[in-house]
């Protein structure tokens, strides 16, 4: 590895993946966690100190086939658009955010989330949308960036982007007109070509310390002499990752560093890696405890050496031929630096041949919560397909939609499966949860003292079977009383028992009596 590039966390994440796959680590169990009356979602083996035929799945959103937006006809050549006709230009960048009453640097605004129209002036003054969608390439001063609300910042620079293409950070009042507030922000080894091209993210967290960016690394790899000539870019080997960087200070952001690339159970094909991982759409979950969720591109390079299409026809950038589909991919975290992709199937995949999201996907920043659902949006692009020759394609925007809180959730062999939280201590009267039993499954729920032991009135046999529901806010209710005001005070540990494909999505106490 060459000096400055980015360093790897490899130990921890075997430990995550052993943790993950047979249980936790026999200390995790006995560790108390405070949850008071705070949402949990099941990203790891955090709340199941005892398992017995259950496992944590990711969950697909619903594709809903829209074409929320579609842009002008793009002439691409080699992956850029010469000519842009019968619409606007669009990015493979793009941002959504909720209308707060002052940000007004959109492209396109909508009431629902799903019918867009281009934002004129005279509808961002009128501000009677609810959701606005910005391009991070226009303007293309601030190229690349995603908006935060910089809680530490005066009003006129309440808003900030940090560019890593441009290496500034940029401020504004209201998302109109934006200026430089910082210059040479990351240092030069972290730039392009070693990195900072295509969209990264950085908002302030202090869960952190401070304020938080992701970005691209194009992280040279090591590849053996006889394989030296297919590395024709730059002249290197290198593979996108994602790295991350924290400063308290947003003049200066440290060397970003890896957590999250490519490794042996990815695609390789003669001891050579052929697959990127780039484009972190992070978002600290706000609805709930402890919860980082991560949309990124999932990126196979095509190469003669193993597939039999004719590749002369696309147009190579450097000497060597970028490119290949895009589908979207899914990572959690509890800190934001320890990641796990779970099964490494995509989130997002593309659709049938021959449709308009078949070739190349991009996750659109943030989420829209509405209800009991969460949309996340993708752009459809082909810039990683693009022959020499010119072709026309509209980029096109759509929704997906997932259950609140269900990114993942608990599932059962069909017979059934348990597990046991470790201790907790909670805040509240009720147990809420966020589960889905279909026609037949079934769920139950007992809560034990500290030492496991079925506290009386509350074990598994005094617990109402939960059946025939599909709810985010479930009450448990143990022989027809949901009240736990008895046990306010205590550490207690649950035990889920879940039959016949109940799948459980999330738990929380509320609802003090």
């Amino acid at each position: 590895m060459r000096p400055g590039t980015a360093a790897r966390s490899c130990v921890w994440l075997v430990a995550l993946t052993l943790v993950t796959v047979f249980g936790p680590l026999p200390s995790e169990g006995q560790q108390t966690y405070d949850i008071g009356s705070s949402n949990q979602i099941f990203l790891d083996g955090r709340f199941l100190a005892e398992r017995e035929n259950v496992r944590i799945v990711v969950q697909p959103p619903r594709k809903t086939g829209e074409r929320n937006i579609v842009a002008g006809v793009h002439k691409m050549v080699a992956g850029e658009p010469i000519a842009v006709t019968d619409g606007p230009e669009s990015s493979a960048y793009l941002q959504v955010m909720e209308n707060d009453g002052v940000f007004r640097g959109f492209r396109y605004v909508s009431k629902n989330g799903v019918d867009w129209q281009w934002a004129t002036k005279e509808l961002l003054d009128a501000g009677d949308f609810a959701y606005g969608m910005r391009d991070s390439v226009h303007p293309r001063l601030t190229a690349y960036g995603v908006v935060f609300r910089d809680p530490h910042a005066p009003p006129q620079q309440r808003y900030k982007i940090v560019s890593g293409w441009r290496n500034k950070v940029y401020a504004s009042a209201d998302g109109r007109e934006w200026t430089a507030v910082h210059d040479n922000v990351f240092p030069k080894a972290a730039l392009y070509p070693d990195g900072m091209d295509s969209q990264n993210i950085a908002f302030h967290d202090a869960a952190q310390g401070g304020y938080v960016a992701y970005v691209r690394v194009n992280d040279l790899i090591e590849v053996a002499p006889q394989l030296e000539d297919r590395c024709g870019e730059f002249g290197r080997c290198f593979l996108r990752a994602v790295g991350r960087s924290v400063t308290t200070d947003l003049a200066s952001f440290p060397m970003p560093e890896i957590v999250l690339e490519a490794d042996e159970r990815d695609p390789r094909f003669d001891g050579l890696a052929e697959a990127d991982f780039y484009m972190p759409q992070v978002l600290k979950y706000p609805h709930a405890q402890d919860a980082y969720v991560m949309f990124q591109n999932r990126y196979l390079h095509y190469r003669p050496w193993f597939i039999a299409d004719d590749l002369s026809v696309y147009a190579p950038e450097g000497g060597r031929l970028n490119i290949g589909p895009l589908d979207i991919g899914f990572a959690s975290s509890r800190d934001g630096i320890h990641w796990e992709r779970y099964d490494r199937k995509p989130l997002i995949p593309l659709g049938p041949t021959g449709a308009f999201d078949s070739r190349g996907l991009y996750p659109v920043r943030g989420l829209i919560f509405r209800g009991d659902e969460m949309w996340l949006y993708f752009v459809t692009w082909d810039s990683h397909l693009s022959p020499r020759d010119a072709i026309g394609f509209r980029p096109t925007v759509s929704r997906t939609v997932f259950r609140r809180d269900g990114f993942t959730a608990v599932e059962a062999d069909y017979t059934g499966g348990e597990f046991t939280t470790p201790p907790l201590e909670f805040e509240g009267g009720k147990l809420h949860v966020n589960v889905d039993t279909s026609a037949l499954g079934l769920l139950r729920v007992e809560v034990q003292d500290q030492q496991g032991k079925p506290i009386p009135g509350f074990s598994l046999d005094d617990c109402d079977r939960i059946h025939t529901t599909n709810s985010t806010r479930k009450t448990v209710q143990w022989r027809g009383e949901s009240s736990l005001a008895e046990l306010t005070g205590r550490e207690i540990r649950l035990r889920f028992e879940l039959r016949f494909g109940a799948k459980l999505y999330s738990f929380r106490f509320g609802g003090r009596e």
